[in-house]
């Protein structure tokens, strides 16, 4: 993965194809986000599906608008709404319910602060 202290790449997954093709739909054409679909590596004793993973790399400026286009797309979809963005071991889960307060780390995970 490409790093950068002024943004970075991450991995972002959904839990159904529909919130994955509204999430690319959102990502794709914005400048400042280079936006990549591939496949998941699948894990012991699934199949995987066709595409499920974006790679989303984010200069500086596209920073804010990526938490934007996440935070709105979460809170969109209401409770149980899961998405999964990794950065190198960095973790993070969000869901309707803490979006706000998961967005400020994920910014903190891309700035490397």
């Amino acid at each position: 993965m490409a790093e950068d202290k002024n943004g970075g790449t991450v991995e972002v997954s959904t839990a159904s194809a529909e919130d994955f093709d509204a999430l690319y739909a959102e990502l794709r054409g914005i400048s400042g986000l280079t936006v990549t679909a591939a496949p998941a590596p699948a894990e012991p004793g699934e199949q995987g599906s066709i595409v499920d993973l974006l790679t989303v790399a984010c200069s500086g400026g596209a920073l804010t608008v990526f938490l934007e286009i996440i935070r709105a797309l979460v809170s969109s979809r209401g409770p149980g709404l899961t998405r999964k963005i990794r950065r190198g071991k960095d973790r993070v889960e969000i869901t309707a319910e803490n979006a706000d307060e998961v967005l400020p780390l994920i910014a903190k995970m891309l700035n490397g602060s």
